[in-house]
């Protein structure tokens, strides 16, 4: 059956769109089939999936989360992990020789789309092998879905279905890391721009973030 993008998102696609209809499906083996998991023609990953929640990162421990780990996959230049509730950040599953084979590493960087909201990432963990959809506190948050609680624990729960993940290979850049403001400017910074010059409209609805 012919992939078709939510309505609610095209205005953000724009002419995406017509590099969808050219995209080569990814031969990975995923539990959840995505909707759409595929190499757009210039190289970029695209995938419409359910978006799970990672905190990963995230200083408040376990929170709600019981799969809460104190690092994340992407580190700073002094090591220190990213936080799950203040940068937003997207997951690809393991092992790395599928994502490193089309030209990805963390750090990477992302469009993401939900309905008619549009946030940028960056590709901050690895989680398990069969599991693609999965993102940061933050960026379910810039997306519209804030999980947490006013005590400081979290919802364990994601958002489904159809939010679209656009991922740039060779887009991250370790100079980019050197602190969290910095991830934080370039994550906006750079994807904006890779995002609208694929053919993408990033400001066809008021952007978050």
């Amino acid at each position: 059956m012919p992939y078709t993008p939510p309505a609610a998102s095209l205005d953000h696609l724009g002419t995406i769109t017509n590099l969808i209809a050219h995209a080569t499906p990814i031969a990975k083996e995923i539990t959840k089939k995505p909707a759409l998991f595929a190499k757009l023609p210039g190289g970029q990953i695209y995938f419409d999936t359910d978006l799970e929640l990672d905190t990963d990162g995230w200083p408040g421990g376990p929170g709600g989360d019981s799969s809460w780990q104190a690092h994340t996959s992407l580190r700073y230049n002094d090591d220190s992990s990213l936080n799950a509730n203040t940068v937003p950040y997207f997951v690809l599953p393991g092992p790395p020789d599928w994502y490193t084979a089309l030209g990805v590493a963390k750090g990477d960087y992302a469009a993401v789309i939900f309905k008619t909201k549009l946030a940028f990432a960056v590709f901050g963990d690895v989680g398990p092998e069969k599991k693609l959809g999965e993102g940061s506190i933050e960026l379910l948050r810039r997306l519209g879905v804030d999980r947490m609680k006013p005590n400081g624990t979290v919802v364990n729960a994601g958002i489904d279905p159809h939010i679209l993940t656009i991922v740039f290979p060779g887009s991250g850049d370790p100079i980019h890391r050197s602190d969290e403001a910095s991830l934080i400017a370039a994550i906006g910074t750079t994807a904006k721009s890779l995002f609208n010059a694929l053919g993408g409209n990033a400001d066809a609805a008021p952007l978050v973030g």
